[in-house]
């Protein structure tokens, strides 16, 4: 989503927006951590993540060596990292839906750092 942010103009008048699991107690403070520009809407009972076929990971999965390196990265980047307050084995996709309402791409990702680029999301919408 960080990637979106810096090329949000080439998505026109695409809404992008977040859909999480996290309790709307805790969505300002998700929000804040994020820093992003787009709506996120909060799905608990994560009734969207099952019609999407979304599991929870594995072990293995979710602390794959891409996940580790990428927080490595965060953390000499000075970010701090916060205990987790949801399921981080829940895995999640990215999903491109058209105008109609209609899906027209869904990338799941194996494992939480190997989430499509930007070029493949515009390539999705074209």
């Amino acid at each position: 989503m960080l990637a979106v942010r810096g090329r949000i103009e080439e998505f026109g008048d695409t809404q992008v927006a977040i859909v999480t699991f996290t309790d709307p107690a805790h969505l300002d403070a998700y929000r804040a951590h994020l820093d992003v520009p787009f709506p996120i809407v909060t799905d608990v009972d994560r009734r969207l993540y099952r019609a999407l076929g979304l599991a929870r990971g594995t072990r293995r999965q979710v602390w794959s060596f891409g996940t580790l390196k990428m927080y490595a990265q965060l953390l000499r980047q000075g970010r701090r990292l916060r205990p987790a307050t949801d399921d981080i084995r829940q895995l999640g996709a990215d999903v491109v839906v058209d105008r109609d309402g209609r899906i027209v791409a869904i990338f799941r990702p194996p494992t939480p750092d190997a989430r499509p680029g930007v070029d493949e999301l515009l390539a999705a919408l074209a």
